[in-house]
């Protein structure tokens, strides 16, 4: 092929039109092989005008661009104009050297390779035909060889050792043939894995035809791995704030009258004894003087939130959780009653719990002070139940394969 590449415009300085004889096996390389060709011509006729053919691309004469890795044969014809104009221009696909331009280039050379083979076939089956020898079904057997259904629930009889038999053209696929018999096996193609006995590390390509790599005698061999459906138990950490329940008794439970105390400076005398002795650390005194106070009579929410507090702060969140729940009782709209036994309940590991009591104090009452407790509990809350049914999902699982293979 010859062809004239032509920079610049005729009578200015740096204007070249340099006739390019271009062999036959240029066909099939790109255009950025005759760009370089014409720069390095230029190059030496013009030293001091040196030009990059990065800079530079080849358009046709109307102007139309050329690309870079533009084929020789597709661009070009024979004795045609091509002008080198300023400016570079983008791959119309990866460029040359990239991983992605060789992955391209193989999978160019596998289409071709198997066009041709078709091609081949073709031959042979229209020889064969002629000759009344094609065969137009085969009856191809596949036997299971390994077998894993991930948990899944299938209810396909299918097992290791089974051999089916499908009627099929001899020129369909492996994967026409995976097709076929995924209602039998129970899996569909995409968990199917053909082999050859002769070559057992080596899956059969889905797009390979069944005359070019078998014949009806041979047995294939099949494996089956379907993904695990068994759920990721994730772990829990630990939480300081979570301290059980106490080992020590209750204290005595408070008694609800619904009268007035008669004995009233008595018990104000009791509570602000208590309060000194919660002042001072010693919430067990404290509990104390406030078991006195409640057993005079006239009990309130408010009293039975003062003795949960001190019981709480005391270690012994069981007793504060009845106390708290009591105050509920006489007030159902006690914002600290329900804080107080939150804040509890986290303490025995009762994150749903304490969560929703959280929820229902912040209705009441809205306090920023607890947000962070609040997320924290219902995060965890919805951490344990998931983790549960994980597990319990799990073992479900594993009750039903033991069954089967009892079955078995």
């Amino acid at each position: 092929m010859k062809i004239y590449c032509i920079k610049g415009t005729e009578g200015t300085p740096g204007y070249l039109k340099q006739s390019m004889k271009l062999p036959k096996s240029w066909g099939s390389k790109p255009l950025l092989e005759v760009l370089k060709l014409f720069v390095d011509t230029h190059n030496k006729k013009f030293p001091d005008g040196a030009i990059d053919a990065g800079g530079w691309h080849l358009e046709r004469p109307l102007g139309s661009t050329l690309f870079p890795d533009d084929h020789v044969d597709s661009a070009l014809s024979d004795y045609c104009d091509v002008f080198c104009v300023e400016g570079a221009v983008k791959y119309k696909g990866p460029p040359p050297g990239t991983a992605a331009a060789l992955e391209e280039k193989e999978a160019l050379e596998r289409a071709k390779e198997a066009e041709e083979a078709a091609r081949r076939t073709a031959e042979e089956d229209a020889k064969l035909a002629a000759e009344g020898k094609l065969k137009d079904q085969w009856s191809v057997r596949v036997r299971c060889v390994a077998l894993d259904r991930g948990g899944m629930d299938v209810k396909s009889q299918y097992k290791v050792g089974d051999v089916v038999a499908v009627t099929i053209e001899p020129h369909a696929t492996v994967g026409m043939l995976s097709n076929r018999i995924g209602l039998m096996v129970g899996a569909h193609p995409k968990h199917q894995f053909v082999y050859h006995p002769r070559d057992r590390d080596a899956v059969l390509d889905p797009l390979a035809k069944l005359k070019d790599i078998t014949n009806e005698k041979v047995v294939l061999e099949l494996k089956i791995k379907m993904p695990d459906t068994r759920k990721v138990v994730e772990e829990v950490s630990d939480d300081e704030g979570c301290t059980g329940a106490e080992a020590l008794d209750p204290p005595p439970p408070i008694t609800v009258d619904g009268e007035v105390c008669a004995q009233w400076e008595e018990q104000a005398a009791l509570k602000n004894a208590a309060e000194e002795l919660k002042a001072a650390g010693d919430y067990a005194g404290a509990c104390d003087k406030l078991t006195e106070a409640l057993a005079l009579g006239g009990v309130s929410a408010a009293m039975c939130c003062k003795r949960a507090e001190v019981l709480l702060k005391g270690g012994r969140p069981a007793a504060c959780v009845a106390d708290a729940t009591v105050a509920l009782g006489i007030n159902p709209d006690s914002a600290k009653a329900y804080k107080l036994r939150a804040k509890a309940r986290r303490k025995l590991g009762d994150y749903g719990e304490a969560a929703a009591d959280f929820g229902q104090a912040q209705k009441i009452d809205f306090d920023d002070g607890i947000i962070e407790e609040l997320n924290y509990v219902a995060k965890r809350a919805k951490k344990i139940r998931a983790k549960q049914l994980a597990e319990q999902f799990n073992a479900d699982l594993d009750a039903k394969e033991g069954l089967a293979e009892e079955a078995d």
